[in-house]
């Protein structure tokens, strides 16, 4: 009987052991232990701002990939004179809209590297023709200048002239015009598009074209078939051609030849 008490009397006190044990923390001691991470988290936020902040200016670094000497040294200039933060805070947008706003530029691609800093790279635009005497054009139409002053005005480029604006417009008219002639070995030498929207052509053989903004394709079109057929074996003494009639054209000769017949004056340029 005696050793049955001391047993539950065991049993008990192990019971109130456990359940002193398992108690709950105070609720006090848990909101101090939340606050002191939570104030261990802002300073460790804190600190972190303050390093970014008092960190150097990134170092800007143009890569020379694509670029001419003149080219890469324009750009370089530019990148110089741009005002920076640390490496993580700078806006690469911002750079990014500066160096596409040079004329020359076609691409741009900015990123972070952790060697080099602020990586710049960046396209130039190919020029395929002259735009007057002091632009470049693009094969879709844009206009620029140049960063090294030499590209201007080479020979192996046709020239364009007119309002900027329509430069897209005069680029795609020269494009169909060498397509249709490519087979009488003519290329477009120099196209002008007047305010009043007439096309004067001329072409590397000498021979000049006049045509209004009426029907151009299809006059441009039927003149390429005539040279290649009717007037094929007199093509060389031509000298110019007039389309801006409603009826024919007519034709102004190296050599003394019979004018074709008009039915009416041309307009004027």
């Amino acid at each position: 009987m005696a050793q049955t008490v001391n047993d539950v009397t065991d049993l008990m006190s192990d019971k109130s052991r456990r359940s002193k044990a398992s108690s709950p923390i105070p609720t006090a001691i848990k909101y101090f232990f939340m606050m002191l991470m939570l104030a261990m988290l802002l300073l460790i936020l804190t600190m972190g701002g303050k390093a970014l902040r008092d960190a150097p200016p990134a170092a800007i670094h143009v890569s020379t990939q694509g670029l001419t000497s003149v080219q890469y040294q324009a750009l370089q200039k530019v990148m110089s004179q741009q005002k920076v933060s640390s490496f993580f805070t700078s806006d690469l947008q911002v750079l990014r809209d500066i160096t596409i706003s040079l004329a020359w530029v076609d691409q741009v691609s900015i990123t972070r590297d952790w060697q080099r800093g602020i990586v710049v790279n960046a396209l130039p635009k190919q020029a395929v023709a002259n735009f007057g005497t002091e632009r470049l054009v693009d094969a879709k139409g844009a206009v620029f200048v140049p960063a090294d002053s030499r590209e201007l005005t080479q020979d192996k480029f046709a020239t364009l002239q007119g309002e900027m604006t329509q430069a897209p417009v005069i680029m795609q008219q020269m494009q169909q015009i060498n397509g249709w002639y490519a087979p009488l070995n003519m290329r477009v030498e120099d196209i002008i598009l007047s305010p009043r929207m007439t096309w004067l052509i001329r072409f590397d053989n000498g021979l000049r074209v006049i045509v209004d903004n009426e029907n151009t394709a299809q006059k441009l079109l039927s003149l390429s078939q005539l040279l290649g057929n009717q007037l094929s074996a007199r093509r060389d003494n031509i000298q110019s051609i007039d389309l801006r009639y409603k009826n024919g054209f007519t034709i102004a000769w190296n050599v003394e030849e019979l004018p074709a017949e008009t039915s009416n004056e041309p307009p004027a340029l």
